[in-house]
């Protein structure tokens, strides 16, 4: 048992480490560990759940002192993600299969995922016009639902739809949707509780391990997105959502692992490309802006 807190103290910390900083990763890392561990599915979410609202209000407590929040996003988020994890909770408890739609669903965020990554490498990123929120409350919804239906559905879906859509900078996107999370995560919980009162039970210990991680992690994670360059941290963004789902997909279609090794090491080394682009782009402007310099000066 001692081994199992310590490494949820680790799997909370790491997770906690790349949710903060780029709105996506605690429910999937921290659900892969749990299943790793021949955990139920419905027990493993409502834990990955339960911790997320200890790491979650200090994310968002976090994010907040850095103006990492844009609040009517978050609330438009929030709300109906909060309906949506109830209602997953729910759906949960009483389906044996919910996973019909993954492969179109995975496929359309990898799309884009893509899509991010070109317009933050060719310069046309985010923090532009008027900030947007029309597809706020579906999105909410849905990454509400799955967030409960598989534990870490919440930042894969939200964070490169709000991204591709508000026009907000990545930074107060992952303030954001890290934000509203904490509404989707409570009422999940809550749902599950409702659901299945008598036979669902949480895995305190773990849960106490992942939640002292993550909290542990939040302050830097959030300081970290205020660092990262926008162009990197928008690019990183939509490699990690194209690397996210990928791995779903190949999932659900049983992909050998050699070929699934092979496309890991080639997104490896499209994501370095893509770190680079930016620089040669910054590079190429200035000296376009350059003034020329006279002769004999």
């Amino acid at each position: 048992m001692l081994f199992a807190i310590l490494s949820s103290v680790a799997a909370g910390f790491i997770a906690q480490l790349v949710d903060g900083s780029l709105g996506m990763g605690f429910g999937t890392i921290t659900m892969t560990f749990l299943l790793g561990l021949g955990i139920a599915p419905a027990v493993a979410s409502a834990s990955v759940n339960v911790a997320t609202i200890a790491t979650g209000a200090v994310s968002a407590a976090s994010h907040h002192r850095l103006q990492n929040v844009h609040w009517p996003t978050t609330l438009k988020l929030g709300i109906p993600g909060a309906v949506g994890g109830f209602a997953g909770a729910w759906a949960l408890a009483s389906l044996t299969r919910l996973d019909a739609a993954t492969p179109v669903t995975s496929a359309i965020l990898i799309a884009l995922g893509a899509v991010i990554v070109w317009r933050f490498v060719r310069g046309r990123g985010a923090g532009h016009g008027p900030v947007r929120s029309g597809f706020a409350v579906p999105t909410g919804l849905v990454g509400g639902f799955l967030a409960a239906v598989g534990g870490g559905g919440w930042g894969p879906v939200t964070m490169p739809i709000t991204l591709a859509t508000s026009r907000l900078e990545p930074h107060r996107v992952v303030g954001s949707v890290s934000t509203a999370q904490v509404f989707a995560s409570t009422a999940a919980v809550i749902g599950f509780w409702m659901a299945v009162p008598d036979t669902l039970t949480v895995l305190w210990p773990v849960v106490a391990g992942m939640a002292v991680g993550g909290m542990a992690a939040a302050p830097l994670a959030a300081w970290l997105t205020r660092k990262i360059p926008t162009a990197k941290l928008g690019s990183t963004i939509g490699m990690l959502v194209v690397a996210l789902n990928l791995r779903t997909l190949l999932g659900v279609f049983a992909v050998p692992w050699p070929v699934v090794t092979g496309l890991y090491l080639a997104l490896a080394v499209v994501w370095a490309l893509v770190l680079v682009a930016p620089r040669r782009r910054e590079a190429r402007e200035a000296a376009v802006e350059a003034p020329p310099v006279e002769a004999g000066a």
